[in-house]
């Protein structure tokens, strides 16, 4: 299962430069290795290509009462980000965080911005799923 990327990965200094005049500056994905992509068509759709599949095959993983953005947040090990909220994943990597920080320090987060991460819910949904459909290599 190959991964089909529209958009290319950029690093976290051309996203500020991309977007440091934008209304709304910061609405991204940010990658394990602290990439930056463009959440289109949207952060659950990006988030389901990174992933490889349908955003509705995950459904049938899900608990009823999950959110398919924290479930896919949890299984991509993606951080979602808006200007006044981040949805991370239960456990991030120093990247993650680094590029995260030169967001903030570059004054595209709001400076009380709403950090929201995964539960253990989430991860213990997303461990069955991964035994059940693997892990896609992009996301390992």
């Amino acid at each position: 299962m190959e991964v089909q990327r529209k958009a290319a990965v950029m690093k976290i200094m051309e996203f500020i430069n991309a977007h440091r005049e934008d209304e709304d500056p910061c609405e991204c994905v940010i990658l394990p290795d602290g990439g930056i992509e463009e959440p289109l068509p949207s952060h659950i759709g990006k988030l389901a290509e990174i992933a490889g599949e349908n955003s509705s095959e995950f459904n049938r993983y899900m608990e009823k009462s999950m959110e398919p953005l924290f479930w896919l947040v949890e299984y991509t090990r993606c951080m979602s980000v808006w200007q006044t909220r981040v949805v991370a994943p239960s456990e991030t990597t120093q990247a993650q965080e680094d590029t995260l920080e030169e967001l903030y320090n570059a004054a595209l987060l709001s400076p009380g911005y709403l950090r929201e991460t995964a539960g253990e819910n989430y991860r213990r949904s997303v461990e069955a799923a991964r035994q059940v459909i693997g892990s896609h290599p992009d996301i390992r």
